[in-house]
């Protein structure tokens, strides 16, 4: 299981194949540590533009609103809608506008590992049903060897090469598509 803000500087520094295979083993809960966290860095990066914004402005806080123009509410939202659009894949933006490096740095680092995730799952969907939907079971821990063993009627050993192959074509096919990804 993955958490905390450590994980994404450790992504960060890992080669190809080692954030591929750390996809693999956390492939069940990945998708959710994703958003969450880009949902932990939307609001760092939202707090971060106010205070820059107070500072920028010499503003001391204290605000009261007489002009009945300005909708602080709806100023907020379309800054959040905004910033998810930049998480998203088709944009390719790396401009979080936010001054604070460390922010910026995991932002683009959560970008590269919401591209890395979704590649591994294009290379999951490359094998034939039955063995995406097996490989899928054990990578959530929904199923053990065991079982899969038990349900195919062979043995143990055999079932551990059958998960092992297919987890190398998956893993050999996103490492494709991440260094092609990565050559443009």
């Amino acid at each position: 299981m993955i958490t905390g803000a450590k994980t994404i500087s450790k992504y960060r520094d890992f080669s190809n194949k080692k954030r591929v295979d750390f996809i693999l083993k956390n492939y069940g809960s990945i998708g959710e540590y994703i958003r969450s966290y880009e949902e932990i860095l939307c609001d760092d990066i939202l707090e971060q533009r106010a205070i820059e914004r107070r500072i920028d402005k010499g503003d001391t806080g204290v605000r009261v609103q007489t002009s009945e123009k300005s909708d602080p509410t709806a100023m907020v939202a379309v800054d959040r809608v905004t910033l998810e659009e930049r998480f998203s894949l088709d944009n390719d933006s790396d401009s979080f506008m936010c001054r604070d490096f460390e922010i910026n740095r995991d932002a683009r680092t959560l970008k590269i590992m919401k591209r890395d995730f979704k590649y591994v799952v294009h290379a999951m969907n490359m094998l034939s049903q039955h063995d995406r939907c097996a490989l899928g079971e054990v990578l959530c821990h929904e199923k053990t060897l065991d079982t899969i063993a038990e349900e195919k009627g062979i043995q143990y050993e055999s079932a551990k090469m059958y998960i092992y192959r297919n987890r190398l074509k998956v893993r050999t096919l996103a490492l494709e598509f991440i260094e092609s990804a990565c050559a443009c």
